[in-house]
Order: C-alpha cells, then structure tokens, then sequence
C-alpha cells in the first residue's frame, strides 16, 4: 500500500512521446520535502512529511516515502513534470507551484485529484 502512495506522489498517468522536451526547470533543483496532501481539496490522512524528492541538475531524481525509495530521471515541459523511475514507464504531474521555495504536485489517481505540497529543504 505504501508504494501505491509513492508512486500516486509522481503521478498515475503513463506518458509515452517519440521527441521528449525538457525545459529543465531549475527551480526545481534541489531538495524537497512534503508539507501536506490533499484528496479532492481536502486534507488527507496520509503524513506528508514522510515524503521527499531530490531533483538534481544531472536530470536524475531519488524519492522518499517512508521506507520506500525510488530514483530515475526528470524532465520538465511547461507545467508538466515527467519522470521515468528506473525500469518503468515515464508518468505525469502537473506543476501547480514552483517558485523555487514551494513546489505543488496535482496528481490524478483513478480519476482522483490529489495535491502534494512540498518546500524546499
């Protein structure tokens, strides 16, 4: 159950392209760590500050949810965050907020709007 959280934090929404942009955003850079999870714009109960990112400049990531841990590369497009965990397929989140010191995710899980609010480290 703990890796369906991790994985909703990265997004639910396969993406596949031929040509793949990265704008690599570099206010997403660095360290992030969660703050608060909304279901349908309400609180959740899952514990948000067991969640965490690193994003580096290299284009690689590593997430923290728990005891869980995954890591492969990012890419970003506009207000869209791809990543691809190493050996999976590239997933989707929209970028609600990233100015450098705060970072919302909206993630869509079965047709469920979520929200992941993280600042930075």
């Amino acid at each position: 159950m703990k890796i369906k959280f991790l994985s909703a934090a990265m997004a639910f929404l396969a993406i596949t392209s031929c040509q793949k942009v990265n704008d690599k955003n570099p206010a997403l850079l660095g360290q992030w760590q969660g703050t608060e999870w909304l279901i349908m714009d309400k609180p959740s109960d899952i514990d948000a500050t067991k969640v965490s990112f690193e994003f580096k400049e290299d284009g690689s990531y590593t997430a923290h949810f728990n005891d869980q841990k995954q890591s492969g590369t990012w890419r970003t497009e506009k207000d869209k965050l791809y990543t691809q965990e190493t050996g999976k397929k590239e997933i989707m989140v929209k970028l609600l907020k990233y100015d450098g010191a705060a970072l919302d995710f909206e993630m869509n899980r079965g047709g469920q709007k979520e929200i992941l609010k993280l600042i930075k480290k």
